[in-house]
C-alpha cells in the first residue's frame, strides 16, 4: 500500500482544496483521509506501508478527452497513449470514423482494442459516408451499428454530422438513432450554426452534445437547450474563447473540455495545454472539473479521488500553471508506465488497413482544369477561403481573368481531391485563396473519407506527389520543383503509423522544410478539413465542388 500524505486534494466533487492524505494498494484508492487521522490509520492496517510526503502538492484524478478522433495524431492508438497518458489523460471517447471510413467494422475494432494501458472508449461512426456527395472506402450501416454497440467501451452514436439527414427524417440516419435509444446509449452531436427551430428538430429526435459551435450565442442556445458543450481546442480548431460563457451563467457542470483533432506535433502536453488556456475564462478546479466530473457525468464514468475509485492521479506542483510533479496510473507511476509500453513493439495490425490507396497513377494532364488551362471561358468561378484556426470556410467569386493572374502569383492555388478507394478516376478539382505561398502538398488525411488532397499549381509536382503518396501507401508528401522535398508515410489506413518517435521525428522535419509556404501554422491538417462537405460553406470532394450541402459547378 502507498500512502500520499499531506496533500492537497483537488476535490472535483466540491469544487474545493482540501487537505488530506490518500492510500491506495494496486489499481485501487483505499481511503481518503480528510480528518487527518492517518497515523492512527496506518497503525490499524498491518500492512507494509509506503508513505510519500506530497509536502502541500496538489493531487488531482487523472483526466478524460470526451471526444477526440486518435487518427488525427498518425498514431495507431497504442503509440497515441504514450503521449496522453504523460499529460494526465487516461480515458478517451473516440469516434473512429477516419478509419472506419477506410476500413469499416474492422478498422472500428483495431482502434477499440489496440491500446493497452489508456481506457479508450468507443462512440460508433453515425455517419460512414460522411454524405453522398464523396466517396467512402466503407458503409456503417444501423445493421452494423446494432452488431457493434453492446459490444464492452462502446458507449454510443458517434457525432451526427449529416445533420440535414436528422432535421428532414432520412429513414436511414433515423434508424441508426434508433438503435442507441433502443439500448439506452449515448448519441453526440455535429452542428454548426445550427439554430432556432432546425435545432429543436435536431435535438428531437435524441441528440445530446455538440462540439462545433462557433460564437457565443450558438454556444449558449444550445447549451441552454440541454446539449451538452463540448469546448475543443485542438491542432486545427481552437474554440477555447467560448468559454467566455461561464460569464453570463451559474452552472458549469454541462461543459465539458475535449480535443476533438490533435496532430502529434501538439501532444507535449496536449490535455495540460487546454487546462492552462482554460485558466483565462474560469479557476483551476473548474477546469479540471471540465476534464474529470464532467464529462465523467456524462459517459457513465466514476471518477475522482474516493474509496474504491481507480488510483490514478496527476500530483501539481502548482495550479497556477499546472505545472506536473508526477502522475500515477492505475497504481503505478508513469515511468513505470512507459517502460513497460516500450518494451512492447508488437503491432498486429490487420491486412485490409494496409496498402489502401487503390487509385491509378496520374499524369500531368489530371491536373489542368476545364475553363481555366483549356477550353478557356470568360466567366465566373468559385474560390474557397479558409479561415485560420477555424473549419469553416467561405466562398469568394473571381473573374476567370483574375483568377488566372492570382494563380501566377501564387495568391490562389489549385485543390484537387483523387477519390482512393475504389478506382474510380475521380478528380473533384477546385481553387483555394491564400494557402500555400509555394511548392505543392498532397495527403491522404482529408476528412471524412480520406481520399487523397493535393494543393498546388505546378502540374508535373502534383503528379509527382500523388504518385509517390502511392507508392509509400499514404502519408504526408511535400514537392518542389520536380523533386520531393520530404514526406511523412502513414502506411496504416493511409493515415497512421505504428512508431511515435519516428513520426514525430519526421513531421517535425516535414514541418521545418516546408517552413515559409503557408501561412497556416498546421497546413497539412488544415488542408484535411477542405474536403469535409459537412462543414460549411465551400469544400471539395473527389465529386467536385460542395457548398452547404450541395454540390455547384466551379463557374457560377
Amino acid at each position: 500500500m502507498i500512502v500520499f500524505k499531506n496533500a492537497k486534494i483537488v476535490d472535483v466533487y466540491s469544487g474545493e482544496i482540501v487537505k488530506g492524505n490518500v492510500a491506495f494498494e494496486k489499481d485501487k484508492i483505499s481511503f481518503v483521509d480528510l480528518n487527518n487521522e492517518i497515523d492512527k490509520i496506518i497503525e490499524k492496517i498491518k500492512k507494509e506501508i509506503k508513505v510519500i510526503d506530497l509536502k502541500g502538492k496538489y493531487l488531482s484524478p487523472t483526466f478524460i478527452d470526451g471526444h477526440i478522433h486518435i487518427e488525427s495524431s498518425h498514431l495507431i492508438p497504442s503509440e497515441f497513449e504514450k503521449f496522453a497518458l504523460k499529460s494526465g489523460v487516461t480515458k478517451v471517447v473516440i469516434d473512429p470514423h477516419e478509419i472506419a471510413n477506410i476500413s469499416g467494422k474492422e478498422g472500428i475494432l483495431f482502434m477499440l482494442n489496440d491500446a493497452k494501458i489508456l481506457d479508450v472508449y468507443v462512440m460508433l461512426p453515425s455517419c460512414v459516408p460522411a454524405t453522398n456527395l464523396e466517396t467512402s472506402g466503407a458503409e456503417i450501416t444501423a445493421k452494423d451499428i446494432e452488431e457493434l454497440i453492446l459490444l464492452d467501451n462502446v458507449l454510443g452514436l458517434g457525432e451526427v454530422m449529416n445533420y440535414p439527414a436528422v432535421i428532414n427524417e432520412d429513414k436511414e440516419m433515423l434508424k441508426k438513432i434508433e438503435v442507441a435509444k433502443k439500448y439506452n446509449k449515448l448519441i453526440d452531436g455535429h452542428c454548426p450554426k445550427l439554430r432556432g427551430w432546425e435545432l429543436n428538430k435536431y435535438i428531437y429526435h435524441g441528440i445530446m452534445s455538440d462540439h462545433e459551435c462557433v460564437d457565443e450565442d450558438e454556444a449558449l442556445e444550445k447549451l441552454r437547450l440541454g446539449l451538452k458543450l463540448m469546448i475543443r481546442e485542438g491542432t486545427a480548431s481552437k474554440n477555447i474563447y467560448l468559454l467566455n460563457i461561464t460569464k453570463k451563467i451559474k452552472d458549469f457542470r454541462n461543459i465539458m473540455l475535449v480535443s476533438d483533432d490533435v496532430c502529434i506535433r501538439d501532444l507535449d502536453g496536449y490535455m495540460i495545454n487546454i487546462l492552462r488556456k482554460a485558466l483565462n475564462y474560469v479557476s483551476p478546479i473548474e477546469a479540471i472539473q471540465m476534464v474529470t466530473t464532467n464529462p465523467a457525468n456524462y459517459f457513465g464514468f466514476d471518477i475522482g479521488i474516493k474509496a474504491g475509485n481507480e488510483a490514478s492521479f496527476v500530483i501539481f506542483e502548482d495550479l497556477d500553471n499546472f505545472k506536473v510533479y508526477d502522475i500515477v496510473i492505475k497504481g503505478r507511476f508513469l515511468d513505470d508506465v512507459l517502460k513497460e509500453l516500450n518494451k512492447n513493439k508488437k503491432r498486429d495490425i490487420p491486412e485490409n488497413l494496409m496498402n489502401t490507396l487503390r487509385y491509378s497513377y496520374k499524369s500531368e494532364s489530371d491536373f489542368l482544369i476545364k475553363g481555366i488551362d483549356y477550353k478557356e471561358k470568360d466567366g465566373f468561378v468559385r474560390v474557397i477561403k479558409p479561415l485560420k484556426d477555424s473549419l469553416i470556410t467561405e466562398e469568394l467569386v473571381f473573374s476567370t481573368e483574375e483568377v488566372k493572374i492570382l494563380l501566377n502569383e501564387n495568391v490562389i492555388n489549385k485543390i484537387f481531391v483523387i477519390e482512393r478507394h475504389k478506382n474510380t478516376g475521380n478528380v473533384g478539382k477546385g481553387l483555394i485563396y491564400n494557402f500555400l505561398e509555394e511548392g505543392v502538398l498532397a495527403s491522404s488525411y482529408a476528412h471524412d473519407s480520406h481520399n487523397v488532397i493535393a494543393i498546388g499549381n505546378n502540374e508535373k509536382d502534383l503528379a509527382l506527389a500523388v504518385n509517390k503518396l502511392k507508392d509509400v501507401g499514404g502519408g504526408f508528401i511535400a514537392v518542389k520543383d520536380g523533386e520531393v522535398v520530404e514526406y511523412l508515410p502513414l502506411p496504416v489506413g493511409g493515415i497512421m503509423g505504428d512508431d511515435g518517435k519516428y513520426i514525430f521525428e519526421k513531421i517535425n522535419a516535414l514541418y521545418k522544410k516546408i517552413e515559409g509556404w503557408s501561412s497556416f501554422e498546421n497546413p497539412f491538417l488544415s488542408m484535411s478539413f477542405f474536403s469535409l462537405p459537412v462543414i460549411p460553406e465551400l469544400k471539395i470532394t473527389d465529386k467536385g465542388l460542395v457548398k452547404n450541402m450541395q454540390l455547384v459547378d466551379l463557374f457560377v
